[in-house]
């Protein structure tokens, strides 16, 4: 058997000790096998008590102390201690939990005698509250760990392991949370800064294209009267186009620059071959810059939706936008900022002082795109969106346009132009079309190549 004390004050507070022998003796003299400090434990004699082995039983014995031996705080000189009593040793003196261990069983202490030990411990602290609080989970699970059970142990570590693991998960999940949400935030704050710094650095080299065509007999040299009125027909549009090199040349769709290539190709118009289009007018107008200047074809392509154009800038700094010349800067799910003239005329006005629109309103269309110039209120439309698809021919994406914004520039979040917008998907205003920009920079290759030549 052994004899187990349990120090919840006094000098050797907090400590567990542990006796195997049959006599032990108690008291503040060095010889003393259960010895207290005689400095902090003044209550408590030189030669205080001996508990004895008798049998199967531990008898404690009084030596005549000064202040006397309590047992489960009633003073004794002489009795048979049961395990879990409590020892006092001196009236005020320190006290001690007993414990009985067998060689072939555990101590099993109660939860309410452990947690009432641990308090005993911790309200001696004269630290405050929190090493007070410190010193009775320290102590709780250290009686709990030492004064129980292996079952109870068992048992305790699976709860806290399952304690312990649901704080992980709870942890893990929250903080998952957290990290999507600050990707959301930081992705938001990309998407706002690249538009700001895309509209602040690029929207003067977005232009709006002015074009006017009628068609006329190469035979005869006549224009094409429009039926029943007497005169020619005039074909008037919009649509919009970017600066790409020092030299003047403009990237915009092909159907900007040869407007009629739609109709040749419908198998619901028949043309007569003498039949020829001609420009009426043909330009492009640039923010900030009242005079517009003429458009040439440099360069078409007989594969998609692009042409070259060019422009004398007769020595004025406009803005040239960066290409994307890698090949990699279009990636799905990323954000886009397409730059346009959506609707042309109309959405200028929409956005205009409604007495100027009173004053601009009867203009003839050729003019008018003049005048709008000349008040300044030439200025692409931005619009936000995300690349939904990438295919060989044609990107796709949610940014909105219409009709007028065939040839503005789409910029990736690095602010380079990945593609030209050329279509909208008629009833699903979710997928817009572009052309890959890898087009166009093959078509201005094809122009230096045969310069070089």
């Amino acid at each position: 058997m052994k004899a187990i004390f349990v120090h919840l004050t006094g000098s050797r507070r907090g400590n567990t000790e542990v006796f195997a022998t049959e006599k032990i003796l108690i008291g503040t003299d060095a010889e003393a096998h259960l010895r207290f400090d005689p400095e902090i434990d003044r209550n408590t004699s030189r030669y205080h008590a001996r508990i004895q082995l008798q049998a199967c039983d531990y008898a404690l014995k009084d030596l005549g102390s000064a202040q006397g031996t309590f047992v489960n705080n009633r003073l004794v000189s002489e009795t048979t201690l049961k395990d879990g009593d409590l020892i006092e040793f001196g009236a005020g003196g320190p006290k001690l939990r007993f414990r009985i261990k067998t060689d072939d069983a555990d101590v099993c202490k109660p939860w309410t005698e452990i947690v009432e030990d641990s308090l005993g411990i911790a309200s001696t602290s004269q630290r405050g509250r929190i090493t007070t609080a410190t010193a009775f989970f320290k102590q709780l699970l250290w009686e709990a760990f030492t004064q129980t059970s292996h079952t109870f142990k068992i048992s305790a570590f699976l709860v806290l392991l399952a304690i312990f693991s649901g704080l992980i998960s709870y942890f893990y999940v929250q903080y998952s949370r957290l990290s999507k949400t600050v990707e959301k935030v930081h992705t938001l704050e990309i998407e706002r800064t690249v538009a700001e710094n895309v509209i602040k650095s690029y929207s003067g080299g977005v232009c709006l294209i002015q074009g006017a065509f009628y068609f006329y007999d190469e035979v005869t040299g006549e224009p094409l009267m429009m039926m029943g009125k007497g005169q020619r027909g005039i074909n008037e549009y919009t649509g919009t186009g970017f600066l790409v090199s020092t030299d003047g040349l403009i990237l915009t769709n092909r159907h900007i620059a040869e407007p009629w290539w739609e109709m040749e190709m419908s198998p619901y118009i028949h043309i007569e071959p003498t039949i020829k289009p001609r420009f009426e007018v043909f330009r492009a107008f640039f923010p900030g810059l009242k005079e517009p200047f003429v458009l040439h074809v440099e360069r078409i392509s007989e594969d998609v939706d692009v042409a070259l154009l060019r422009i004398d800038t007769r020595g004025i700094k406009i803005p040239i936008l960066e290409l994307d010349v890698t090949g990699k800067g279009a990636t799905v799910g990323e954000p886009v900022v397409l730059l346009g003239y959506p609707a042309g005329v109309n959405a200028i006005f929409a956005k205009t002082d409604p007495e100027i629109v009173k004053q601009l309103f009867s203009m003839p269309f050729i003019p008018l795109v003049q005048e709008l110039s000349n008040w300044g209120l030439i200025r692409p439309l931005s619009t936000q969106g995300h690349l939904s698809d990438i295919m060989h021919n044609r990107i796709v994406y949610d940014a909105q346009t219409t009709s007028g914004g065939s040839g503005g520039p789409i910029f990736n979040n690095k602010g380079k132009v990945i593609g030209i917008n050329y279509g909208v998907f008629p009833g699903f205003r979710g997928s817009n079309f572009g052309v890959p920009i890898v087009y166009g920079i093959e078509l201005m290759k094809s122009l230096v190549s045969e310069k070089n030549n």
